[in-house]
């Protein structure tokens, strides 16, 4: 079967307005069920302060600190989850835009971060049906594909794996790039990343089929803006426009043939790739963004990403084996053109099998993508399965149908919201090592700190300790909390000595390290060794509940039961938070 130049057009008397209000509809309800969590974690907020952030906290809180330098003024960004030496790099240009935005309108960055997530989702949704409009044929069946895009998920709503730990769990319970929902639930990086992926390929496969450049010059702009925006998925759509072009040379069988094809991606790839160089020379020069770039991100057990897209993957292969068992047939009645059925093919298997690219720390990113091929398959597999029986003939049968089918593949990405909403009301996030609610002193004190000291010093807020009882009498303490550390480089634009699991390097052990500076078995010695080493001017400190018997043991320096040392002052206090100055003077040289 070769591949079709030249699809059928849409019917030339479809109005486009028209053909837009019922996806913009859908667009505009998907991302108003993305806030319901975050307004139901503002009603518990008093009085403490709702940070609006959720799953990937922590993640957040480093968009947030790209934000907050690009709104004070800077155009270079610095990762202030930490104090070593580096030189910093080109901000975002996504986040450098919002930081400027947010900055000339006065807007709180928070705004800006959930306004622009809500503006590029519904975007990306539209650009998902402007797709959907020159590759699927059938009105039903392509509203049928756009609602499986917004709302499908996996089976990991199920009991058996629901509590199991990430990485040994159904991707679609964890992995939020991995499912459309969850991105535009969570993140306006995943959301702006996954639009520019869609209109890069509706992009190229406009170039092929009017034979002109200058659709992949366009693809090859956007590619630009993706490669310093979310560099990975450039890997991803090179090796699925490579592999789209080399089967289209393996069925005519004639190279000379696919040389135009050949030369405009081409074209795409050489305006793509300055973008991506410019990133890996970043990768090269800077050894904190190297050693933030090669933290571990590996793909899960292949298990796990088939039953993380379940029936949704199931109904996929259905179509994809329908439509190739009966060839032409089927392509006509299902697909614009063979190309649009060999693209969304090639694209799905494609995209899964590259996050399994080898050596590559950065695997399960590369999946980010997939889900959009294999949910438009499966709204044509499904479509193709109800016009087996009579009764969904009629309109009313096949629309009931057809949101049942979309409610039952849209479980898990509703558990998802409400495990958010029970970890709001026990002010906790998945990783049980940040809250999303902060003390109204806590904020309070980084505003304090943010006006009356250097802008250029470095604080650390201590992380909260507790301990646990292993056997009768003895007992291990660790680190329950360390969200204030995490939010200040967003708060306040101030860098902190260890702040982030990815972006600190050596985060564990810096994190180990600090959590023993108030405790009574530090001698004074070793005490001082680490806060200079830890370039820091400031420490917090808000574990100050008065029933807190393991802060107490943990951290009596802080507490109350031990003198201060005389290279450490308090100099700002309320019920929540201490600040504390250190005399780097009086330190030990």
């Amino acid at each position: 079967m070769a591949l079709s130049k030249n699809s059928e057009s849409i019917d030339q008397d479809v109005n486009i307005r028209n053909s837009y209000r019922w996806p913009a509809v859908i667009a505009s309800l998907t991302m108003l069920l993305t806030m319901i969590p975050y307004f139901i974690g503002f009603s518990f907020a008093e009085p403490r302060k709702f940070m609006w952030l959720g799953y990937n906290l922590d993640d957040s809180c480093v968009y947030l600190s790209w934000l907050r330098q690009a709104a004070d003024g800077s155009w270079k960004a610095l990762n202030l989850f930490t104090t070593d030496t580096q030189h910093g790099m080109l901000i975002n240009p996504l986040f450098l835009f919002l930081g400027k935005f947010a900055a000339l309108t006065h807007i709180p960055l928070i705004g800006v971060y959930h306004g622009s997530r809500v503006v590029f989702g519904a975007a990306l949704l539209l650009a998902v049906w402007a797709l959907l409009l020159v590759t699927v044929k059938e009105e039903r069946t392509r509203k049928l594909a756009f609602l499986f895009v917004c709302f499908s998920s996996g089976l990991g709503w199920l009991p058996l794996w629901w509590d199991t730990a990430p990485i040994l769990a159904p991707i679609d319970t964890w992995q939020p790039e991995a499912i459309t929902f969850l991105s535009l639930y969570l993140s306006p990086l995943f959301a702006f990343s996954m639009l520019l992926q869609v209109s890069i390929l509706t992009l190229l496969l406009q170039a092929e089929r009017s034979k002109s450049y200058r659709p992949a010059v366009a693809a090859g702009m956007c590619g630009s803006l993706l490669g310093l925006t979310h560099s990975y998925d450039v890997i991803s759509l090179f090796v699925v426009w490579g592999a789209y072009v080399a089967v289209q040379i393996f069925i005519t069988k004639n190279i000379r043939q696919s040389m135009p094809t050949i030369l405009r991606a081409k074209v795409f790839g050489l305006i793509t790739l300055p973008s991506v160089i410019y990133i890996y020379l970043q990768f090269q020069s800077d050894p904190v963004f190297r050693a933030r770039a090669n933290v571990p991100t590996l793909a899960p057990p292949v298990a796990w990403v088939f039953i993380g897209y379940g029936l949704t993957l199931i109904l996929a292969a259905y179509g994809y084996v329908s439509v190739s068992k009966k060839h032409k047939t089927a392509v006509v009645s299902a697909f614009n053109g063979t190309d649009s059925f060999y693209l969304f093919s090639i694209w799905a298997i494609v995209n899964v099998l590259v996050s399994y690219l080898p050596h590559a720390a950065f695997q399960r990113k590369l999946l980010q993508g997939a889900h959009f091929p294999i949910a438009i398959l499966a709204g044509v597999g499904f479509s193709l399965l109800l016009q087996k029986y009579k009764i969904f003939s009629e309109s009313k049968n096949y629309w009931l149908a057809a949101t049942a089918a979309a409610m039952l593949l849209s479980i898990t990405n509703i558990r998802f919201a409400l495990r958010d909403i029970q970890n709001y009301v026990i002010n906790s996030s998945q990783t049980r090592q940040q809250r999303p609610f902060l003390q109204s002193g806590e904020i309070e004190a980084m505003e304090w700190i943010e006006h009356n000291t250097p802008a250029d010093s470095a604080i650390q807020p201590l992380p909260f300790l507790t301990k646990a009882e292993l056997s009768p009498g003895q007992y291990k303490s660790f680190v329950s909390d360390s969200s204030l550390a995490c939010f200040t480089p967003g708060l306040i634009h101030r860098a902190v000595y260890c702040g982030h699991w990815g972006e600190t390097p050596d985060f564990g052990g810096k994190l180990m390290a600090i959590s023993r500076i108030g405790s009574a078995r530090m001698n004074d010695t070793d005490r001082q060794e680490l806060l200079k080493k830890m370039r820091v001017k400031y420490l917090v400190f808000s574990q100050k509940s008065t029933s807190d018997d393991s802060a107490d043991d943990l951290m009596p320096l802080f507490r109350g039961r031990l003198p201060l040392p005389a290279y450490l002052k308090l100099i700002h206090s309320n019920n929540d938070a201490d600040v504390y100055e250190i005399s780097l003077k009086m330190l030990i040289r």
